[in-house]
């Protein structure tokens, strides 16, 4: 993927605003913890929010964020939603950010 500073058409108009959502789901101190956690191996939000100390109901909006802008997949066992890194979609961030760093 090409990526140029400044959008000269609808597809790189698209890529800036996936940048955007991305640096603007890991803006916060708590979802940069979630993801810190997660490089371990995948995790419930019954084991991530006693782990940094918020609410269960605000560790899953965080989870909901990260997982809508396609930093984390989400896989159910059981009863329970398990989170993980989604290695995939941030390779292709990382691919965004080497274009502009260029």
């Amino acid at each position: 993927m090409e990526f140029k500073c400044c959008a000269k058409n609808s597809r790189e108009d698209k890529e800036i605003k996936e940048v955007y959502a991305f640096l603007k789901a890991i803006s916060d101190a708590n979802r940069l913890k979630i993801i810190c956690m997660l490089k371990a191996g995948s995790k419930c939000v019954c084991e991530i929010f006693p782990a940094i100390g918020i609410s269960q109901k605000l560790a899953s909006h965080h989870l909901s964020q990260l997982t809508k802008v396609g930093i984390l997949k989400k896989t159910r066992e059981g009863n329970f939603m398990r989170y993980a890194l989604d290695k995939k979609a941030l390779n292709q961030y990382k691919k965004i950010f080497n274009q502009i760093i260029k």
